[in-house]
């Protein structure tokens, strides 16, 4: 613990999934293990090995943005700024609370506009130049959305993109308030954004056997940690949390939602497609994460767990928790929203920092959709077929990608924040 750092409290949270906007609607649909899923109705998806995800309808946030950026952003970006529009209305921050300077920008992304990128190399080769959208090469990037987000909400201070695959919207988060805790910006908007419904990436997933294979019905085509498990299911959407130093927070009479304890990242280093087989790399970064967060291994109450159907990441995941948690791992409870959520890439980790904190608040924990029989090979204290009431403190939310990437994050009670202690080393 060091006595310099600051406290960091959660204050708002901003949400666009496929179950609409706001925390609430993915919250029941969670706890009610009412999956979001459908037949893809973007593209014809007859020819595709996987033909279902989670849509968000564009109905649900347009009018959130402004009209000239829907004109002339990418997907991804306009799912993004209204989502950071959002989380702003959800923690009440009201303009002119910090110094534009002292306000940052956070955001992961995996994809970026992919979508528009690959949509637009296609009329290049079928059409010739003169038909490409003149605003491609710039709103396509991966830190589009968050200069964008930026610009939105007047921040004018750090504004930073992470594209380090699934993990980069916990990083996004973790960075975020690293600064916040040092003292180096006051508050900042930060999360992941993603979009991967689209023909290339499901071409290209399907025919490596990375997407869920038995799609009927859709609802049950997400099945985390069970036997069947046979693929993940795409969806799209962003979250975006509200980060603030926690004494400032209260003053102006803000809900302080969790506390932000600690973070650790690491990379098994065994290629793009391969990870460590023994699972220590990364429960190396769990024991760090603990540590900064000043908790020992008995202190966790659940892990909001990346499991996202895949049965190499849902083994991974469980193969690691034993390796990092010992025999404490037969005690402590696990559970996924993507049975529900599907897997949103950078954006997966923000949606799971976003139900655990709900979850702490409210001490009850959402279980695994669509889990049945769990597979051998994930022997955990499963959370499923219904939710699990307990007064809950301490909450591991775990993040995996390819590449061998392993990123958990540590939220608390915001009971936490009234106790005089110094802030944790983020």
């Amino acid at each position: 613990m060091n006595p310099s750092r600051r406290r960091v409290a959660v204050t708002g949270f901003g949400i666009v999934s496929p179950a609409g906007t706001g925390p609430d609607p993915l919250w029941h649909a969670v706890v009610e293990r009412q999956p979001l899923f459908r037949t893809v109705s973007r593209f014809d998806p007859s020819s595709y090995p996987c033909r279902v995800a989670g849509e968000v309808d564009d109905a649900v946030f347009d009018d959130l943005v402004h009209p000239r950026k829907r004109r002339n952003a990418t997907r991804v970006t306009r799912i993004a700024l209204a989502a950071a529009q959002l989380a702003l209305h959800h923690a009440r921050f009201p303009d002119g609370l910090y110094p534009a300077g002292r306000r940052g920008v956070f955001v992961g992304t995996a994809l970026g506009g992919w979508h528009e990128g690959s949509q637009q190399t296609a009329l290049l080769l079928d059409r010739g130049a003169r038909r490409v959208n003149p605003f491609v090469a710039n709103a396509a990037p991966h830190h589009a959305p968050g200069v964008e987000i930026a610009a939105a909400t007047g921040s004018q201070g750090p504004q930073l993109t992470f594209a380090n695959g699934c993990p980069a919207g916990l990083a996004a988060i973790a960075y975020g308030a690293n600064l916040v805790a040092h003292g180096e910006i006051d508050a900042c908007i930060a999360g992941g954004a993603e979009c991967p419904v689209t023909p290339l990436v499901f071409a290209g997933m399907g025919r490596t056997g990375e997407l869920a294979g038995d799609t009927s019905p859709p609802a049950r085509a997400s099945r985390p940690f069970d036997a069947s498990h046979d693929g993940m299911v795409l969806s799209e959407g962003a979250c975006f949390l509200v980060l603030e130093d926690a004494a400032r927070a209260a003053e102006r009479g803000a809900t302080l939602h969790a506390e932000v304890l600690g973070y650790a990242a690491s990379c098994d280093a065994a290629g793009l497609y391969d990870a460590d087989p023994t699972g220590q790399i990364a429960a190396a970064s769990i024991a760090a994460a603990l540590e900064r967060s000043g908790l020992a291994d008995l202190d966790l109450d659940w892990v909001c767990s990346h499991a996202n159907s895949s049965p190499a990441f849902d083994r991974k995941e469980a193969l690691v928790l034993h390796r990092a948690l010992g025999d404490g791992i037969a005690r402590l409870p696990v559970s996924s929203i993507k049975g529900v959520l599907g897997h949103p890439f950078a954006a997966a980790g923000p949606f799971q920092a976003a139900i655990a904190a709900r979850a702490v608040a409210e001490h009850r924990i959402p279980p695994t959709a669509n889990l049945d029989d769990p597979d051998p090979a994930c022997r955990l204290l499963h959370v499923a077929g219904a939710p699990l009431d307990r007064p809950l403190r301490h909450v591991l939310v775990s993040s995996y990608g390819y590449g061998g990437l392993n990123a958990y994050l540590v939220l608390g009670h915001p009971d936490r924040l009234r106790n005089p202690a110094p802030g944790a080393a983020i």
